[in-house]
């Protein structure tokens, strides 16, 4: 049965703390263990609607992410042609773990996918959902790390009738709460993050 993206939205709305980022700041975040990554400060920067501080970090998911905080121009070069937005062939690919390599996959794919809705381009939306379909045929969604990096482009492509896509986006939000029993500090935001652009996608769509 299709799933639509009202369905989604409704599901992210019932999920996510939008109150977490009452006071949220960006120089000072770790989540529960203390962990801090170099893609918070851009994450929180563009949940909160402010420009990004501090230095950004390499690799395709922080350009990417970088340029949806910022509001600087997207580079094309950045990503592959078809398949993953990284190249899994790329030099460097063996020294991060399948997890780690994963995890940025899916934030380059959901920063590309709200990059393309917010700037009204059609075609980073669609490449971010062929890098999404490549995901589902290539890894598991377990080796995600329990950050759910990427449903807003894999919700999209299940209101568009793709059953395995909703599967995968179900498990990265089931395994965004199995420790906790709800979303930890970290996934909140990045679930926050998705449903935000999955409602801009919505608003458009709807006018």
């Amino acid at each position: 049965m299709q799933v639509g993206l009202g369905a989604w939205i409704k599901r992210l709305e019932a999920t996510v703390d939008a109150g977490a980022l009452d006071g949220l700041d960006a120089g000072s975040f770790a989540d529960e263990r203390g962990h801090r990554r170099s893609v918070d400060g851009l994450l929180i920067a563009w949940l909160r609607g402010v420009r990004p501080e501090g230095a950004r970090g390499f690799g395709v998911d922080l350009e990417l992410w970088d340029a949806l905080a910022g509001g600087g121009p997207v580079d094309a070069g950045v990503w592959c042609s078809g398949g993953a937005l990284q190249d899994p062939r790329a030099p460097g690919r063996g020294e991060v773990s399948i997890e780690v390599w994963t995890e940025r996959e899916l934030s380059a794919i959901q920063a590309l996918w709200a990059l393309g809705v917010e700037r009204g381009n059609a075609g980073w939306r669609e490449r971010a959902e062929a890098a999404a379909r490549w995901c589902v045929e290539e890894l598991q969604p377990d080796n995600a790390t329990g950050h759910p990096w990427g449903v807003n482009a894999f919700a999209a492509l299940a209101a568009g009738g793709d059953f395995e896509a909703d599967l995968y986006a179900q498990t990265l939000l089931h395994n965004a709460q199995v420790g906790l029993g709800r979303p930890g500090r970290f996934a909140n935001l990045v679930l926050l993050a998705s449903l935000r652009s999955l409602e801009a996608f919505a608003g458009d769509q709807a006018g």
